[in-house]
């Protein structure tokens, strides 16, 4: 039984009467648990509804099109916790004070379904397994890190096995299919055991399409956690030089590349992006693989249309971190100046709220950037950089870009990828 907590006007649930703050209990005679449920059993076209208001249970009869929705909004289901002691947890090193729900270890196949979460797979049951096959819940995102039992044991920290290899199989044996990722741990599963773990997972090459291998994330905040060395350019270079290797070795069902490196490894190994003909579909992009190629392609299509000269002054300031600086300084900012009485400047914000070694920009926090950024009264417009702040405009660390804008006394956006509303600004 899940509550109910709007109906779509205009909707078979509308007509029917439903009512926010009503339950629904079951359809077809099934338990509806939370949205899954709902959104796999009101497929069918002739449905039993029941439906509980205060202490009465109202049952339904409902024909309809295959597929066609109640019109029912449910209420989000509790997250799944994760019950491992990952060595390098990001979650573990945040630093006190924010917000409750940056602490919660989250682990919920569900979640990775609809939004391309990841998920280890180490807590899931039997019936998780049944469900997701039940419900074709594919594709869904798994961190891998490693297959060998003992590297596993000491990354996930896990008491006993759970089966990796086993689930994989299942799982790709109905044609679920999956994006998996690799997080370099140099000393721990780097070297011979990612070899080792790219070799076993080759196997499952029809369903699990794509593996991403990414760095690992390192805060200034690990007291009393595990030593773990940084992937630095040493490690970078063997990896862009093994790539070379997989690549030869390993392709998909669609003779796309298998294993890709995020960007953070051209970067850190001096090495020019590979082409956008390289990643293929894009399956990792919101794992930082292939974006910067996907930004730098589509900034040139749009400078296609850049005016030559806008009418009024206007002075821009962007705020990045210190990865994507110079390539905005490199790839976006000659042409950008071309456009005459249109100014750019860039302002690279380190990151002492996590720690320098921290350098994506969607990392960056408010107050980092109020102490860094110098004289914004002296532009018009003061850019943000992208997937900075979530759903509710915060920055991590609950500065919103309102907040930012009054004490620069500057207007402030989020950059949305679009650089003419940028260019226009007052001159539109």
């Amino acid at each position: 039984m899940v509550k109910i907590v709007a109906v779509a006007s205009d909707s078979y649930a509308a007509r029917l009467g439903f009512q926010a703050g009503d339950y629904l209990v079951s359809l077809n005679g099934k338990s509806v648990e939370d949205f899954l449920d709902y959104h796999f059993l009101q497929a069918d076209e002739n449905l039993d509804i029941i439906i509980r208001r205060g202490e009465k249970k109202l049952q339904f009869q409902v024909s309809k099109t295959y597929d066609q929705d109640l019109g029912l909004e449910l209420e989000s289901p509790q997250l799944r916790a994760c019950g491992n002691n990952c060595i390098f947890c990001f979650i573990k090193q945040n630093p006190p004070g924010m917000r409750p729900a940056i602490y919660f270890h989250d682990e919920d196949y569900r979640y990775s379904f609809l939004h391309g979460t990841y998920i280890t797979l180490t807590n899931l049951r039997e019936s998780d397994l049944q469900r997701i096959v039940q419900m074709r819940l594919s594709p869904l995102y798994v961190s891998i890190h490693a297959t060998a039992e003992p590297v596993r044991r000491q990354i996930f920290g896990l008491k006993r096995p759970d089966h990796l290899l086993e689930k994989l199989e299942f799982l790709t044996s109905h044609r679920i299919d999956l994006h998996a990722q690799i997080v370099l741990l140099p000393g721990v599963n780097d070297g011979e055991v990612l070899e080792q773990t790219l070799r076993e997972l080759y196997q499952f090459r029809e369903n699990l399409l794509s593996i991403a291998v990414v760095p690992v994330g390192l805060t200034r905040h690990r007291q009393n956690l595990p030593i773990i060395r940084a992937v630095g350019p040493h490690e970078a270079r063997q990896c862009l030089s093994a790539l070379s290797n997989w690549n030869r070795q390993y392709r998909n069902r669609d003779g796309e590349r298998w294993v890709y490196l995020s960007d953070e490894f051209y970067f850190l190994g001096g090495k020019p992006l590979p082409g956008r003909r390289f990643y293929g579909s894009f399956y990792q992009i919101e794992n930082g693989v292939g974006l910067t190629r996907q930004f730098l392609d589509d900034f040139r299509r749009q400078a296609r249309r850049f005016p030559a000269k806008i009418a009024l002054p206007h002075r821009v300031l962007f705020v990045t971190g210190t990865l994507a600086t110079p390539i905005l300084q490199s790839e976006v900012l000659p042409i950008i100046q071309r456009i005459a009485n249109f100014h750019v400047d860039i302002c690279q914000v380190v990151n002492n709220f996590f720690g320098v070694s921290v350098t994506v920009a969607g990392l960056l926090v408010g107050r980092d950037m109020i102490e860094q950024v110098k004289q914004p009264q002296n532009y018009d417009l003061i850019v943000l950089p992208p997937r900075c702040v979530n759903s509710a405009s915060l920055l991590l660390d609950d500065i919103t870009p309102a907040e930012l804008s009054r004490v620069w006394n500057t207007p402030v956006v989020v950059f949305d990828g679009n650089f003419s509303n940028i260019i226009v600004g007052k001159n539109g």
